[in-house]
């Protein structure tokens, strides 16, 4: 398997806050590869049975459905595969490959497939297809199954430039109506500023959505110019059934902060905010993309990781689009730490968060019961001594769970409701 962000990195953000063991490629940061269980593309070895299971995938995502069965989406080998559980985990159902035709799949803890569900119930893939033309090209991939993961439709490409460049790190995210929407860092615009003979650093960001299942999807609109080009986005309802976009992006050339905007379904975008000012000064990309929920009050609860001049480590704050301010400022963790994550239940938040000790990897957790007003002591709820995904959080109705996936234990679910201890 691999994990970008391994024990190495955080090991070298807790003693030197810095990003880690580094290499620049294309203008992106890129973590050292953990080599245990896969290589090249091909996977070596696996300790879990049968080899084709959940636990010896690559980037299992995980998401519940309306009915609380919960379904994940991973890579083995040049395959999208999903499966089922309904006994949160414990269990998988045979897996069904999603691309009929083999290709190269995008698989690190920012850029994973994506899981997610239609409005009657259609099963939702999307993906990041690795592109041969040059380094980090590729292009936005999306399958539905209308069969209840039975089988699934021909992969289709999302991005409509018809390019051979960078279009990755896509997120997938279906609103409370049923919409799908889309959103990704592409450089299409970059090609065309070459082509003119005039600077452009790094990408931008683009959406569509479909307003029918995923049968068509809208022309892509672009976002905001300079978006960073290797953090993941984070996508939430607005308060009118929109969606809202909170990305890392790039200020100044070398600034690496973080940018908001609302998206709608009539290709009507928000003039793009600037959400964060902490003056993150560093000529690539971090790969540390922020996480959001939207608040009862149409706020959003935002959590992102810095090592700028004016903070470093993981911070949440209530961001208020209308007066461009984010109250409620909150130090999570110091610079040690790493990709946090955050879900809401009710005025009950969840904030999970990766930390390395120089011996073993644990995912702590902090729960607010007043939304983010204040915060309860972090626990440890996993733990790991070997190579590991970045935390996801999942829900279904008021339960909250941990999925996690390490190299030793496989694909952990874990409850957070009653959470303290460590499991």
């Amino acid at each position: 398997m691999v994990y970008r962000d391994n024990r190495k990195l955080l090991f070298m953000l807790m003693r030197n806050f810095v990003s880690g063991i580094l290499f620049i490629l294309a203008g992106c940061i890129h973590t050292v590869h953990d080599t245990k269980m896969h290589m090249d593309g091909e996977t070596l070895a696996c300790p879990f049975i049968p080899a084709l299971s959940v636990n010896c995938g690559r980037t299992p995502t995980t998401a519940y459905d309306k009915n609380g069965r919960l379904w994940v989406s991973y890579v083995i080998g040049e395959s999208v595969y999903v499966a089922y559980s309904d006994d949160q985990g414990k269990q998988y159902s045979e897996p069904v490959k999603v691309n009929a035709k083999p290709e190269k799949v995008y698989t690190n803890g920012e850029n994973r497939p994506k899981v997610a569900f239609g409005r009657n119930g259609e099963i939702l893939v999307s993906w990041t297809q690795e592109v041969t033309g040059g380094p980090f090209f590729g292009d936005i991939r999306f399958s539905r199954s209308t069969d209840g993961g039975k089988t699934f439709e021909p992969v289709r490409t999302v991005n409509d430039d018809g390019l051979v460049t960078s279009h990755r790190f896509e997120t997938l995210f279906v609103n409370t109506a049923g919409d799908i929407f889309m959103a990704w860092l592409d450089k299409r615009d970059m090609v065309a500023a070459q082509t003119a003979g005039r600077e452009y650093g790094g990408a931008a960001l683009y959406y569509t959505w479909s307003k029918d299942n995923g049968v068509t999807f809208a022309k892509n609109i672009k976002v905001a110019d300079y978006s960073c080009e290797c953090c993941r986005i984070a996508l939430s309802e607005t308060q009118y059934g929109d969606v809202a976009a909170f990305w890392r992006h790039i200020y100044n050339k070398t600034t690496r902060d973080h940018g908001f905007a609302e998206l709608a379904t009539d290709g009507v975008v928000t003039p793009a905010q600037r959400a964060t000012v902490d003056n993150w000064q560093i000529d690539a990309c971090p790969h540390h993309g922020p996480t959001m929920v939207t608040a009862s009050d149409g706020t959003y609860h935002l959590s992102w990781f810095t090592l700028g001049e004016a903070r470093k480590g993981i911070f949440y704050g209530r961001y208020n689009p209308e007066t461009g301010v984010i109250d409620n400022m909150h130090a999570v963790a110091a610079a040690g730490a790493g990709h946090s994550y955050l879900a809401r239940t009710g005025n009950k938040l969840y904030l999970v968060w990766k930390f390395f000790d120089g011996e073993k990897t644990t995912i702590k957790l902090s729960i607010s019961v007043d939304e983010g007003a204040s915060w309860q002591p972090e626990t440890i709820v996993a733990e790991t001594t070997d190579a590991s995904d970045h935390p996801l959080l999942i829900s279904y109705k008021d339960n909250v769970s941990l999925s996690w996936h390490t190299s030793k234990e496989g694909l952990r679910i874990i409850p957070l409701n009653q959470a303290g201890s460590v499991k």
